[in-house]
């Protein structure tokens, strides 16, 4: 082995024993954790002693508590920790689960500072993979809902502590809701979850506080799509639960005065409001410099963030464990490394300075590079299914709604749906599949739609739009028609698959103009619902288990932006909505009432399902999406080859991970 290559993995510092994991008894009980070490076992191998109640003190803790900084791992974990093993995070068929050992750092590449490695261990409830029907509790300990689904009530885990050391409570959760998104003055409105039904269109949760640890969120109609939400990332714990300890120090009904303008002027913002708004990092962005110093519930916590690199490091306060007593995470840091394009994050891995890359940051195309070169730079190269949808075709129905005569509507509102279905027939997805990913996505569901240029052609011919001379075809009008299809750059799969849908389309008659803009231009595009026609991935596996539910008509590419926000706006804005629509809304707003993966809620949402269908809200280009990932071969606890979960859904679990022992690579 090379010196860069056993410098590279040196990184990882070698993990020790494999030992298996037992949870005995109730969910949330520890087995074999009493008393003493008996002399093996983790704490044996490790060289650590077991604290009085069984724990592991992490080694890099071992200076701050001995010079009185830090309280012992007795006094910062809660007296009824969250015990992880098998199926906690991913359902066992899919990880080979293994306790692991302390210590190390993980090293990421990423086009930007990235806090989604830090998010998904930290829901109020957990169930495995991308499921919602196995739920326990998690930031809470104790969780109940009434037979309607509409009140809920929950308790914090005893003794919980925020990242800082200060005590979670349910101060935390009226601050939130009371003091943000109840104050008109904090101009901070609630997020669409917190409402009925998730519509802001319906009552806010009315909160009751009980004692320092219980409340109860009541909703004005049933809601079982709530439960999904406290299982989900994508939400998170973070816009119920915000740290109001740290919080109040920017918000004027809190902070002297004097002091919250020199805040102000210091952090270069304009009033209060926008420094609250500043300083409340959102999850997703929790990587950014802003979010120094902001107390969290995640495993890690920020503690440098610049231009070229941001650096996690170890909640000492995080309540999850092992069966052997490990404090969770296993490993002690994660540095982000920020790189200028997808080729300088291909060369970083393969120089063995990336631990772990999946989805997104490993392109398909250099899997052939990726394993030719996995021997030398110690990686595991593999692939799982995915979270995301691969790309979809989205035709805007609202694009000139509101212009006169506008030929597009006139396409796009005939009762038969001929154009949605000829546009839908003339892609080819095996091509597609073929030529962007390598033939490794599964064949596309023939229930969604087929490949059949001729239909195509005659569904075209029978809305008035023929070919002329050019063999371009027109409006029904005979103005020239052309399809302007609006995509971002985000990915490498972005381009080739726009340039094979302008010649796949082109080769039944429509003229296709490609307009790659910037993420910005995207956004102002579509919020002024300027987009005809766009790209874009979307989150399909994880609707049936409400996790996700970027299926609506302005979250991902838009396919009805201005019905959407009619249905948002209780009409105050917006386009009303079809019959089509109406259907689509109400079935939407009938799946909520239940959890998603109950019975009914299954019923449900298949019904749902099968208007997508019916309706080509979207139109499939290729079958389910594969996703690969590189990782250094001594990493473990990632997910088995072919899982149907990928590392863009595990990765928010890398408290998980841990570096098993391999003296050799040291050498």
């Amino acid at each position: 082995m090379s010196r860069k290559s056993a410098k590279r993995r040196n990184r990882l510092i070698a993990g020790g024993v494999v030992a298996a994991v037992v949870i005995g008894g109730a969910a949330f009980a520890i087995a074999n954790m009493g008393g003493k070490d008996d002399g093996g076992g983790a704490a044996a191998a490790e060289d650590i002693t077991p604290s009085e109640r069984g724990f592991l003190e992490p080694p890099i803790f071992a200076d701050r508590v001995e010079a009185g900084e830090l309280p012992p791992i007795d006094e910062r974990m809660v007296p009824d920790p969250l015990v992880v093993g098998p199926g906690t995070y991913l359902q066992e068929e899919y990880l080979d689960w293994q306790n692991g050992r302390y210590g190390g750092e993980i090293q990421f590449s990423a086009l930007a500072s990235s806090g989604f490695v830090n998010i998904v261990g930290s829901t109020i409830l957990r169930s495995p993979g991308q499921t919602t029907e196995a739920s326990v509790p998690n930031v809470v300990s104790e969780f109940e809902h009434n037979d309607d689904y509409s009140a809920y009530t929950m308790s914090f885990r005893e003794g919980l502590r925020w990242s800082d050391g200060e005590p979670v409570t349910t101060e935390d959760v009226r601050f939130t809701l009371e003091d943000l998104y109840g104050n008109p003055d904090a101009n901070r409105p609630a997020p669409s979850w917190l409402y009925t039904q998730g519509n802001p269109a319906k009552p806010l949760a009315q909160l009751e506080i009980k004692d320092e640890r219980t409340f109860t969120l009541t909703f004005a109609e049933p809601y079982g799509q709530f439960v999904a939400d406290l299982n989900s990332w994508i939400p998170s714990y973070a816009e119920l639960v915000k740290p109001a300890h740290y919080l109040k120090q920017f918000h004027a009904d809190y902070a002297d005065a004097a002091t919250l303008d020199a805040l102000v002027k210091e952090n270069d913002r304009n009033d209060w409001q926008s420094l609250l708004d500043y300083k409340d990092v959102p999850h997703w962005d929790v990587g950014e410099p802003r979010g120094m110093g902001l107390p969290t519930l995640n495993p890690w916590i920020l503690v440098e963030s610049g231009e070229n690199l941001t650096v996690f490091e170890r909640n000492p306060y995080f309540w999850q464990v092992d069966s052997d007593g490990h404090q969770l995470p296993y490993i002690d840091r994660v540095v982000v490394n920020r790189v200028v394009d997808s080729d300088a994050r291909t060369n970083a891995i393969l120089a063995g300075q990336v631990t772990l890359a999946s989805g997104g940051e490993v392109s398909l195309n250099n899997m052939p590079i990726y394993k030719q070169n996995a021997e030398r730079a110690g990686l595991t190269v593999f692939t799982t299914g995915s979270f995301n949808n691969p790309l979809q075709l989205f035709l805007n129905r609202d694009y000139e709604w509101d212009v006169e005569g506008s030929q597009w509507q006139a396409v796009m509102n005939d009762p038969d749906l001929r154009f949605q279905k000829a546009i839908a027939a003339s892609i080819d997805d095996k091509a597609v599949n073929d030529a962007v990913y390598f033939g490794l996505y599964e064949d596309l569901d023939p229930s969604w739609r087929t490949y059949d240029p001729e239909q195509a052609a005659t569904l075209f011919d029978e809305l008035g739009m023929t070919a002329g001379a050019n063999g371009q075809r027109t409006f029904p009008d005979g103005s020239p028609f052309v399809l302007t299809l609006t995509y971002t750059g985000g990915q490498s799969d972005f381009n080739p698959v726009a340039e094979l849908l302008r010649e796949q389309l082109g080769a039944v008659g429509i003229n296709v103009q490609l307009e790659a803009v910037d993420d910005t231009l995207w956004g102002q595009r579509k919020d002024a619902n300027q987009v005809m026609a766009s790209i874009m991935g979307n989150d399909g596996p994880g609707w049936p288990s409400g996790i996700s539910e970027d299926y609506l008509p302005a979250h991902k590419g838009p396919w009805a932006p201005e019905q959407y926000q009619y249905f948002l706006s209780n009409g105050e804005r917006g386009r009303e909505p079809d019959a089509a629509l109406q259907e689509f809304f109400q079935l939407h707003t009938s799946r909520k009432e239940v959890p998603p993966q109950s019975e009914e809620g299954v019923k449900r949402w298949e019904a749902l399902e099968t208007w997508f269908k019916e309706n080509y809200a979207f139109i499939p280009i290729t079958g389910a999406q594969v996703t690969p990932t590189v990782a250094d071969q001594r990493l473990q606890n990632l997910p088995k080859e072919g899982s149907p979960v990928n590392l863009d859904v595990y990765i928010g679990s890398p408290g998980l991970w841990f570096a098993d022992a391999d003296e050799s690579a040291a050498e």
